[in-house]
């Protein structure tokens, strides 16, 4: 193989910036459904359902017993060291990696790394969430994900390291946008024709950074459809499917252009089936059930996509 990085540090950068983007996903809409969560003419019988059975693995039963208890929810999901996914844990994992990446990341970058995690240590965090305070460390917290991010587009070379770290971020990117559309659409059976008002769609649109861009485009197709287009097949928005799809096959190309094992052909075609499955969907004429088939097809597929991918450059056994 013919890339010229270790294994070890490419997976670094690879789940470096798989835990920042689950981080920065996370933060955004925990966010969003906390200040949501005081408007009590939203109607929302969820809470923070979608969140916990996406970002957890608590038990369904657990689930509906906190969906609405949100100091539990903010504690358990930012600072609670069981949790597998709390932020604190995700940034602890994302500064391993960036520790053993450190001559392949920016001075700037492991800075900012190290920085909030000595934040998310602080004794007084979990307190600061039971309080008023909590919107002031919900708010710092994704200012810190902001920032992660510009210093990570304006100081980091463009070589391999970039690469393996841009398809980390997509890949959870997508992932993310697949799993947040599925929790609003399930418990509507994928019903493309419904009445669902804006005021249902916006928590959702919200946590995936699409509400502005979503009032800016003019339709007169329902709301349920027209959420569809814009988080599924919309090239022009950044969390969208087919986007972030886009932008995984650029970085795999700069990977795989000087490799001629026939693994990283078949890799790499295993991947080209798959955009292909989203890009040649006629969106227009979806029905109910191929909705959900491509919303199923398409996470399945990229998952398993991840995975063989971490078997070609990072030697998983």
């Amino acid at each position: 193989m013919k890339v010229n990085m270790l294994s070890r540090v490419a997976d670094g950068m690879f789940w470096l910036n798989r835990y920042m983007e689950r981080t920065d996903g996370m933060l955004l809409s925990i966010n969003t459904f906390y200040i949501l969560s005081f408007d009590k003419e939203s109607n929302d019988t969820q809470g923070y359902k979608p969140l916990l059975e996406y970002y957890t693995n608590l038990s369904p039963q657990k689930i509906n017993e906190v969906q609405h208890d949100t100091d539990f929810v903010l504690k358990y999901m930012i600072c609670d060291n069981q949790n597998y996914n709390s932020v604190k844990n995700l940034v602890s994992k994302a500064r391993e990696n960036a520790r053993g990446s450190q001559d392949k990341i920016t001075k700037e970058l492991w800075e900012h790394i190290n920085s909030l995690y000595h934040y998310m240590n602080a004794p007084e965090l979990p307190r600061k969430l039971e309080t008023t305070d909590a919107l002031k460390v919900i708010t710092r917290l994704n200012k810190n994900l902001l920032l992660y991010n510009g210093i990570l587009q304006v100081t980091m070379p463009r070589g391999l390291g970039w690469c393996f770290s841009s398809i980390g971020k997509h890949i959870e990117r997508c992932l993310q946008t697949i799993s947040m559309t599925q929790a609003y659409f399930a418990p509507i059976n994928y019903n493309l024709d419904g009445e669902e008002d804006l005021m249902y769609w916006r928590h959702l649109l919200l946590s995936l950074s699409g509400y502005e861009q979503y009032l800016k485009s003019y339709s007169n197709i329902s709301h349920n459809r027209k959420v569809v287009q814009q988080l599924v097949f919309n090239k022009d928005f950044a969390h969208s499917v087919i986007y972030t799809l886009d932008l995984i096959d650029k970085y795999l190309i700069n990977l795989l252009k000087d490799n001629a094992l026939s693994e990283a052909r078949t890799v790499y075609n295993q991947f080209g089936r798959l955009k292909s499955y989203i890009e040649y969907t006629d969106y227009q004429h979806l029905t109910n059930k191929q909705l959900e088939e491509v919303l199923n097809t398409t996470k399945k597929q990229l998952i398993q996509f991840s995975t063989d991918f971490s078997k070609l450059f990072f030697s998983y056994t």
